[in-house]
């Protein structure tokens, strides 16, 4: 009887399953054999409009962003800034400086970025310091500490990302993006990357690839372009400061100031003749996420414990999200960025961080960060030219067979209405099917055709 029971009650069930779910939540190919986790909340009514496997953990690829930036604007809140502090150590005597420049890294992912031109001039403004003071000879050198804990790429970070420049690792001081432009046929990069091995490989198939390990001087370059001496590619760079101290020393001598090629004897006192100050923190968030940059990212993490490691970090994050009582049991984090795949999250976790947020004193400032779809950022071409084209913003995270996505639609008033997290890992069909069932999924709860 028993078993009689429980086979009714199964057929029963599938007797009464919603017909709109027969060909699943996404309608791709091989979804019964995909990871997929939805959960869309209405924040007015607190109904939720969609749960499908909410709890499931996840890959987030980038959408572990959207975490980061939420840690670091509640932490940090939105005017903090990065402040970089350039000495003199030593003895003025008339126009001579017996003694170093001193540069204290502040971790400022932004420093002379491509991304934030309108802040850039670092070099300039450390030469425009000396000449103010009569300074012409340094016998010292340029000296950069840094006191940032495990600095570089991760070890979770897969190699075959480090060479490119989405790879870049967080330093004690960065520079340019952690990254130059190389030069392969010739060896030569852009600017000088001192110590540097540039080894081509000629390959008869496939496409362009850069390989460089974890603390590796050795770039492998594999291409079917040889002859070239004026190609070249964007790749990161294994010693920021020393590419940075090669840089500023020519800036220099340019202005007429000679360095030293060794540092002074330790100790002295340190007059400090300038302070770079980054752009808000409010601006950096709104760059890593529009942009999904892996570096900045990396920097707004590490931002929240400075003086500690990588691991204090996440567990300060950890306890930030679980004081607001936010399940973080079942959640794994290894970066800040989400370059690694070893990081877990649900989509339920994903939806209770943005519905905190979006009920904060925060909340226009967090919202503000997300690109809105069909018109910014990742999310450009997502539902573009449809009635929700502007009306939704989201944070998007790919990595191989993983394709996320976690945001805000908006009420006429611009105000968060709902949160939408979707996420599907290890799909088998092409991306454009995940996205265009993503697509769908949302045009029939919020724009229903008439």
């Amino acid at each position: 009887m028993k078993i009689k029971s429980i086979l009714l009650a199964i057929a029963l069930a599938v007797a009464v399953a919603p017909a709109a779910l027969a060909d699943g939540f996404l309608g791709i190919d091989g979804e019964e054999s995909t990871s997929i986790g939805i959960y869309v909340k209405d924040l007015a009514t607190g109904e939720v409009l969609v749960d499908h496997n909410s709890q499931l953990a996840l890959t987030p690829a980038s959408v572990m962003k959207a975490v980061t930036s939420a840690t670091a604007l509640s932490i940090n809140g939105a005017d903090a800034r990065f402040n970089t502090k350039v000495c003199m150590r030593g003895t003025k005597e008339g126009s001579i400086l017996r003694g170093d420049i001193v540069v204290h890294g502040s971790a400022d992912p932004t420093l002379e970025s491509e991304n934030f031109k309108a802040n850039r001039g670092f070099g300039d403004s450390i030469a425009a310091a000396l000449r103010r003071r009569g300074i012409k000879q340094i016998t010292g050198t340029i000296v950069v500490r840094q006191t940032m804990k495990d600095p570089g790429p991760l070890l979770q970070w897969e190699v075959e990302d480090l060479a490119w420049p989405y790879g870049a690792g967080l330093f004690g001081f960065n520079y340019r993006d952690n990254t130059a432009t190389v030069y392969p046929n010739t060896g030569k990069t852009s600017p000088e990357v001192p110590g540097l091995e540039v080894c081509v490989t000629k390959i008869t198939e496939g496409s362009n690839n850069l390989v460089r390990g974890i603390d590796s001087n050795r770039l492998m370059v594999y291409t079917r372009n040889t002859a070239d001496k004026k190609w070249a590619l964007n790749t990161t760079v294994p010693d920021p400061a020393a590419m940075f101290t090669c840089e500023l020393t020519k800036k220099l001598s340019a202005a007429g100031i000679t360095v030293g090629k060794k540092a002074a004897a330790p100790g002295g006192q340190e007059t400090t003749i300038y302070t770079h100050r980054s752009p808000r923190s409010a601006e950096i968030l709104k760059s890593l996420m529009v942009r999904s940059d892996n570096l900045f990212a990396e920097g707004m993490l590490r931002s929240i414990e400075p003086a500690a490691t990588r691991k204090a970090a996440i567990k300060r994050e950890r306890e930030l999200w679980a004081s607001r009582g936010i399940n973080t049991r079942y959640t794994i984090i290894n970066d800040g960025s989400g370059l690694t795949r070893a990081n877990r999250l649900s989509a339920h976790f994903l939806g209770d961080v943005l519905e905190w947020m979006a009920k904060s004193p925060l909340a226009a400032t967090y919202a503000s960060f997300f690109p809105k779809v069909g018109k910014e950022g990742t999310v450009r071409g997502f539902l573009a030219k449809t009635p929700l084209t502007g009306k939704i913003a989201l944070k998007t995270g790919s990595v191989s067979s993983v394709q996320c996505y976690a945001g805000y639609k908006f009420d006429d008033g611009g105000k968060p209405s709902h949160v939408i997290v979707i996420m599907v890992n290890g799909f088998f069909c092409p991306r454009r099917q995940v996205r265009e069932g993503a697509e769908n999924l949302l045009l029939d709860l919020f724009a229903p055709a008439e």
